[in-house]
């Protein structure tokens, strides 16, 4: 039972986390700290880049339905170079959905790469239908190859573990690729690839563009969806809201609030 939904997904969530970023440099109107979190979500490596701890929760509606609701809360710990990342997130509804609660430790090492593992436990659960306990991990790496380019990869379930940890069906393995590319320093243009398996393949691109300080305006565009975004920073918040079109389906709107603790700087 597998209530995930595209991988893509966890882009529109991760937006309004890489926003937050500009609070933790000298200067406001640099992005430069995109280029370690263009999908803080999909790639928990480059949180190892972050400046200070934080912490964000966000909701999404896929669909426009109850039954197909994300919510999540995650606080990552940043000291030195070291970071423990730790998130949970339920998707579904009460009769029927999956949690799953990610715990792991990250490392960067000087200001060129980063590693991440984590450990995950997910709970599959349904209205009149026992639960289903499994667990397995997900491993990522981020390098930064210079001040205008760096790469992510990240890998779910490497280890081919199954549904219920003895059970038959196996739990859908999902690779993904992105490389962020900052010509100028209010601009920020990625392009990723996901895989899924099994499961659908999906390859796109995102932009990230900020006017003035107090605004970063997003979009993304792939062979399976599209989207917008608009982020406000306030007062050591950011406050996102987005909205991402499947082709083949609906809309699926989001928000999210996050916050960095200022005072835990390395």
């Amino acid at each position: 039972m597998n209530t995930k939904p595209s991988p893509s997904y966890g882009g529109t969530l991760a937006v309004c986390l890489l926003m937050t970023l500009q609070f933790t440099i000298q200067a406001q109107n640099d992005l430069q700290p995109i280029q370690f979190t263009g999908s803080l979500m999909d790639y928990p490596a480059a949180r190892c880049m972050l400046p200070t701890s934080y912490l964000h929760i966000s909701f999404r509606n896929d669909f426009c339905t109850k039954e197909m609701m994300s919510k999540t809360v995650e606080y990552d710990f940043i000291h030195h170079q070291d970071a423990l990342l730790a998130s949970i997130r339920h998707y579904g509804y009460s009769a029927y959905g999956e949690m799953s609660v990610h715990l792991g430790y990250g490392r960067r090492f000087g200001e060129k790469i980063s590693v991440a593992l984590r450990g995950v436990y997910l709970l599959n659960h349904a209205a009149h239908y026992p639960p289903r306990h499994s667990v397995t991990v997900d491993f990522s790496i981020c390098y930064k190859i210079n001040d205008k380019i760096c790469l992510s990869v990240a890998l779910f379930n490497p280890i081919h573990m199954k549904y219920g940890i003895t059970g038959e069906e196996v739990i859908p393995m999902a690779f993904q690729l992105q490389g962020d590319y900052r010509p100028l320093d209010k601009l920020l243009i990625s392009l990723y690839g996901t895989k899924t398996l099994p499961g659908e393949f999906d390859i796109g691109a995102r932009l990230h563009f900020q006017p003035n300080e107090y605004l970063i305006l997003s979009g993304t565009a792939s062979i399976t969806n599209c989207g917008i975004g608009v982020h406000i920073p306030w007062k050591g918040f950011i406050f996102s809201v987005q909205g991402q079109w499947y082709y083949r389906v609906s809309i699926s709107p989001g928000c999210g609030v996050g916050y960095y603790f200022q005072g835990t700087k390395r």
